[in-house]
């Protein structure tokens, strides 16, 4: 995924590094097991149109590529173009990641019932 932000172009990966990231922040330990709620955690608050979340996980996708961006850009970016393509442009590549895309699906599909 891709966004333009003030000239520079950010990308934006999904992928197994984001996956462990996230499952870092939102996991806890349970009878002696790490339990791993980040993508749950992180699509009940995506689904809920949580802008906060929506920011983390875009920092969070982009904290492997090269320029990072910075709240203040995703604030700039919002303003000018409005959040609610955002979120539908961050499902969506959660839909197709190999590493989130199967749990994204089901929670979307039970969302929708």
């Amino acid at each position: 995924m891709e966004l333009s932000l003030n000239e520079k172009t950010a990308e934006f990966r999904f992928g197994y590094g984001f996956l462990k990231e996230i499952n870092k922040r939102y996991s806890i330990e349970r009878n002696g097991m790490q339990l791993k709620l980040g993508v749950g955690a992180v699509l009940s608050n995506l689904l809920l149109s949580d802008v906060d979340t929506l920011f983390e996980v875009l920092l969070i996708a982009n904290m492997t590529e090269n320029p990072r961006i910075t709240v203040k850009e995703l604030e700039e970016y919002v303003e000018v173009n409005g959040v609610q393509k955002l979120f539908e442009d961050v499902l969506e590549e959660l839909k197709k990641s190999e590493f989130t895309g199967i749990m994204t699906r089901k929670m979307i599909e039970e969302a929708q019932e």
